[in-house]
């Protein structure tokens, strides 16, 4: 393999590779055959109600234009964001193709970067494409820690599917492999020939019989003695072969004369080869994770159902692409009404017509089967539209909607009515592009989810391109629903498909100039046709603020407002008091564009509380609000010293999280580790502190290195609120259950 390749591989510490069972077996990784196959998909299914595994990362290497993207954080709603051609597309279908709901292996000839193909592709198992880590917590933790018995359960698996489709799996922590020891049986086979040596003679007569039988049982026995003493591990297929012919030729030698020795010897056997049998720990914990891998539905704009389909030809594509986005979405319709394009076709045909056809009277039963054959397609179709309006209308907030499914001969015809115009029914064509994506996609997904794929992660390139701005930003509540149940990821270039309350969520793309793909996690980029939607969804949900909410807070900077919002999830994940969903935070840039962004908001008679960092500036900007904009509203601005009892302390957000949290993720940022000293403490707020070590240490803090290590760190935590430590959420509680008591103060 070329250096480059050998830079672009994963080489995880321990992993179970399965690879052809010719390959020799090493001491740290096990390798065995594991393909896309029938019987994964089928194992799929069997997975436990209502618990998934979470992927957090995930990492795209040698795939079209991403050599290696790093590790990218997933949230349980996660948007890549970026212009046309920056590789969000790439990096959607890399993920797809990790275990796919429907076949799609991947193909090195079109997918491997075509700079590097002719130099570096030889084999598909040499070349890694996606990497997924998953966390194992909860229930599914113990339900392994069950399967390992004294082994520590690992709380993290990452999971690399390869070129030539084949798995690697590597737990974190280790999973240690005990061996079966041939001690016992070593040990069983010294006392039979010790027994052997013993046996008594049934008479004088046959002393010589009894002296020869003595002499090749225990030499029978040492033989045997050095065959298992040479296996250090008895597990595996060799194993078990050697232990199964040492009892199958034990039976050989079963007497009346020999019973107690051979019966002992194989009550020391037995155990032994049923250990030897069974898979090592790391191999059940293996097998246990394939079976409960999310599979991956992936869904696009030119899905979108026809109003009519013409039967026979929907066939013809059907046998010839059934992958095709298109025929694949007709398909899901068909699979919803739980009729296949052939019945309902048969159902339709007329043999009474037929028999018309050729000069033939028809006869009764046929009209009778005719009629019979209608009427159930007629109430098969009419089932199936009562049961998809009802579904599809809790869904879809827009406005109700009838969906009538209907069969003419070989045209099969959808019709949609709304609650406006009710008796009024219009093809599906002629409603909006908006609308069809949003039906399109809803039978997919309400039909592959159900076919055994409950734990699905979804996948949607560009969604919702012709949907109203509002509708877009209705799209955002729906997927926040989506994710209760099945993790999420999706491209947009739409600043109305970027969440505003949640920018931490979103994974900026970007092309560099040689035309590689680069994912932003730890901060936005400087390209300003990529961070221009970002910028636009901040504006917007600011300006929402602005005129839909009453309750607003203004805090001075980005780092704040990810804070606070993530502390919001963690409060409330842990039963304390958490800031109030009708409260919306915006930031302002800055201390000195608080009192700017607070006069738009009074221009509009709402009167945001403004928090304010602990100190100089903080209070310099407090005490111009209250000379100006908020005379007589002192109580609108609170002081983060006040809130958390240091008064007089200088004090930021980064004070209720501590440094031991904090300073990691500025080492991430920086790319060196930050360790204050005692002087550095000393400098005031921890973000002060960090200043007095970058002096010390003649380091230049990047501009919004606040914000990027903020980033990096709610990234980190996800929805998981047993990630920080108590003390750090009882502080955030108390800041929240301060401007939730402040905001009845706030009017007027």
């Amino acid at each position: 393999m070329s250096s480059r390749s050998t830079e672009l591989r994963v080489i995880p510490r321990t992993r179970f590779r399965f690879m052809d069972k010719t390959r020799r077996r090493t001491n740290w990784c096990y390798r065995m055959t594991a393909r896309m196959t029938k019987a994964e998909k089928s194992a799929s299914s069997t997975r436990s109600e209502g618990i998934m595994l979470k992927a957090r990362r995930i990492r795209v290497q040698n795939f079209r234009n991403i050599d290696d993207s790093g590790w990218v954080p997933l949230e349980r709603v996660t948007a890549l964001v970026g212009r046309n051609e920056s590789g969000k597309t790439a990096m959607l279908k890399a993920f797809h193709k990790f275990n796919p709901a429907t076949p799609a292996p991947y193909n090195p000839q079109r997918e491997f970067p075509r700079d590097r193909y002719t130099r570096d592709f030889k084999d598909g198992s040499d070349w890694p494409v996606c990497s997924v880590a998953f966390e194992i917590a909860g229930a599914l933790r113990d339900e392994l820690q069950t399967l390992l018995d004294d082994r520590q359960a690992p709380s993290e698996a990452v999971c690399t599917r390869y070129y030539d489709g084949s798995l690697t799996v590597e737990f974190d922590p280790e999973i240690s492999d005990h061996v079966v020891v041939p001690d016992p049986v070593v040990a069983a086979l010294k006392k039979f020939a010790s027994a052997a040596r013993r046996l008594e003679s049934p008479a004088a007569d046959q002393e010589e019989a009894t002296q020869e039988l003595r002499t090749a049982l225990a030499t029978w026995a040492s033989k045997w003695e050095q065959k298992i003493s040479s296996h250090a591990d008895l597990r595996g297929d060799d194993g078990v072969k050697l232990l199964s012919a040492l009892r199958k030729e034990s039976e050989g030698h079963a007497k009346p004369q020999t019973a107690d020795p051979v019966e002992t010897l194989q009550a020391a056997v037995d155990p032994v080869l049923e250990a030897a049998q069974r898979p090592a720990p790391a191999e059940q914990a293996e097998a246990w994770l394939k079976e409960r891998l999310p599979v991956l539905i992936y869904f696009e704009d030119y899905g979108v159902l026809d109003s009519a389909i013409y039967l026979p030809r929907f066939l013809e594509d059907l046998e010839r692409a059934p992958d095709d986005a298109h025929v694949r979405t007709i398909n899901a319709m068909f699979k919803h009404v739980r009729l296949t394009a052939k019945e309902i076709a048969d159902l339709g045909r007329e043999q009474a017509q037929e028999a018309r056809s050729q000069n033939k009277k028809p006869e009764d039963a046929v009209i009778r089967q005719d009629q019979e054959r209608k009427e159930a397609r007629a109430i098969k179709l009419s089932s199936a539209s009562l049961d998809i309006t009802e579904r599809f209308n809790k869904w879809y907030g827009q406005r109700r909607h009838t969906v009538d499914y209907q069969a003419d001969g070989d045209y099969f015809r959808i019709w949609i009515a709304d609650d406006r115009r009710p008796g009024v029914k219009i093809e599906l064509e002629g409603r909006s592009r908006g609308f069809q994506w949003f039906f399109s996609f809803y039978l997919v997904f309400l039909v592959e989810s159900e076919e055994g794929y409950k734990d699905a992660i979804l996948l949607l390139d560009e969604p919702g391109l012709h949907l109203h701005p509002t509708a877009q930003q209705e799209l955002i509540a729906f997927f926040e629903r989506l994710s209760e149940n099945n993790q999420l990821v999706y491209t947009t270039h739409s600043p109305f498909l970027i969440d505003g309350e949640h920018l931490h969520r979103v994974r900026p793309v970007t092309e560099d100039e040689s035309g590689h793909s680069r994912i932003s996690v730890e901060t936005w980029p400087k390209d300003r046709e990529t961070i221009f939607p970002l910028q636009a969804a901040a504006g917007y949900a600011m300006v929402r603020g602005l005129f839909q909410h009453r309750d607003n807070v203004l805090v001075e900077g980005m780092s704040d407002y990810y804070y606070l919002h993530a502390l919001r999830a963690q409060c409330r994940a842990s039963g304390r008091e958490a800031l109030s969903d009708d409260i919306y935070i915006t930031p302002c840039g800055g201390t000195k564009n608080v009192g700017h962004i607070a006069s738009l908001f009074l221009g509009q008679e709402v009167r945001p509380l403004v928090l304010l960092d602990g100190d100089d500036a903080g209070r310099a900007r407090r005490d111009a609000l209250i000379k100006e904009l908020y005379a007589a509203h002192g109580a609108a601005i609170l002081m983060l010293d006040d809130t958390l009892d240091r008064a007089g302390t200088e004090t930021e957000v980064e004070d209720i999280l501590g440094e031991d949290i904090v300073l990691p993720g500025v080492s991430a940022v920086l790319g060196q580790t930050v360790k204050l000293t005692t002087a550095d403490r000393a400098a005031g707020s921890l973000p002060s502190q960090i200043k007095a070590w970058a002096v010390r240490r003649n380091v230049e803090l990047p501009d919004g290195w606040k914000a990027s290590a903020a980033i990096h760190l709610v990234s980190d935590w996800g929805e998981n609120a047993t990630k920080l430590p108590d003390e750090v959420l009882d502080r955030a509680a108390a800041l929240f259950a301060a401007i939730n008591e402040r905001f009845p103060k706030c009017a007027g």
